[in-house]
């Protein structure tokens, strides 16, 4: 949840999920009297829209309000799916449209039918896997840009190093070794950065803090909780918030959430010892960032192991 609220901005898919399995649990619990009166939904024609509407209002007035839920499925209405909501679904006006009107005649679970395989195919499709990207990476922006660009300019020094050794009368073994140790910390450098992994960090079991997660540790700080007990990174992700069906129509403040500002560090400082220990990491987690490290390594092996056989084959310049 912490990710989908600080990093994609986008947490009301995952409660509107989290809700709806929660609902259907509950109403399946209700006893057949009280489902009786909220029927299932089968959906309705477009050529029958205006008779819907009108048979809406004479129903709503003779018992759709003694439905199970419907307090709490109204305040759903006016937190998730009314246009300008707190938590608003990214919808098309036609699911949108055909939920309301379902929700407008009974509070069965099947009237969510319209929009819940759009949630769940987002939630899966776009949001899982950004999540594990994220789950995997312990490099922050400022250290992956460093690791990016001081490999491409080890890749190019070990280039101006190649050419120049090969153009003079220098022993072929300094002609290969050279270059190809800088190439192939370069091309580490670059496949660690492009995929969020840092060689050192992950060795030290450490990795670079969130600027979110300093402002959920406040948090949890101030509710009680001391900063030096063993609460795991995991544990204090599952930290949820989620009363949302008592008291007034909650404000979705994570959109504009006050994160404090981050230390004051020097550029050199950051790079060196910006990494905070990493707590509560999974064992799975740990063994694909070391998968992750192989493969980058085997590929810079590989292109290494071209550039090697290249200089081989290159005959010295004896230009100086």
């Amino acid at each position: 949840m912490n990710y989908l609220t600080y990093v994609e901005r986008n947490a009301e898919n995952l409660r509107f999920y989290l809700w709806i399995r929660q609902y259907v649990q509950r109403f399946d619990n209700l006893t057949e009297e009280e489902k009786a009166l909220a029927p299932a939904w089968e959906g309705c024609l477009m050529k029958d829209r205006m008779k819907f509407k009108a048979r809406t209002a004479n129903q709503r007035a003779s018992g759709v309000r003694r439905q199970p839920f419907r307090d709490e499925v109204d305040r759903i209405v006016q937190t998730f799916l009314v246009s300008m909501s707190p938590f608003e679904l990214n919808l098309s006006s036609r699911d949108r449209n055909e939920v309301l009107d379902a929700i407008a005649l009974t509070t069965h679970p099947s009237a969510f039918n319209a929009i819940l395989p759009h949630v769940e195919s987002s939630l899966r499709q776009q949001s899982h896997p950004n999540f594990i990207r994220h789950a995997l990476s312990t490099a922050g922006d400022r250290r992956i840009r460093v690791m990016r660009w001081g490999g491409i300019l080890l890749v190019l020094l070990a280039v101006v190093i190649a050419i120049g050794l090969s153009l003079g009368h220098v022993h072929k073994a300094w002609r290969i070794v050279v270059p190809s140790i800088l190439l192939l910390f370069g091309i580490c450098s670059i496949l660690d950065g492009q995929r969020s992994v840092c060689l050192v960090l992950m060795a030290f079991d450490g990795r670079d803090r969130l600027t979110w997660e300093d402002s959920i540790e406040a948090s949890i700080v101030g509710d009680g909780v001391s900063a030096a007990s063993d609460i795991s990174d995991i544990e204090k992700a599952s930290i949820i918030t989620f009363d949302m069906f008592d008291g007034p129509i909650p404000q979705d403040h994570s959109r504009r959430a006050n994160i404090p500002d981050p230390e004051k560090k020097t550029f050199i400082k950051h790079i060196l010892m910006g990494g905070e220990t990493a707590r509560g990491i999974d064992p799975e987690v740990k063994r694909l960032q070391r998968l992750i490290v192989l493969q980058n390594f085997g590929i810079s092996s590989f292109l290494t192991i071209l550039a090697i056989v290249i200089l081989a084959l290159v005959p010295s310049g004896n230009l100086y």
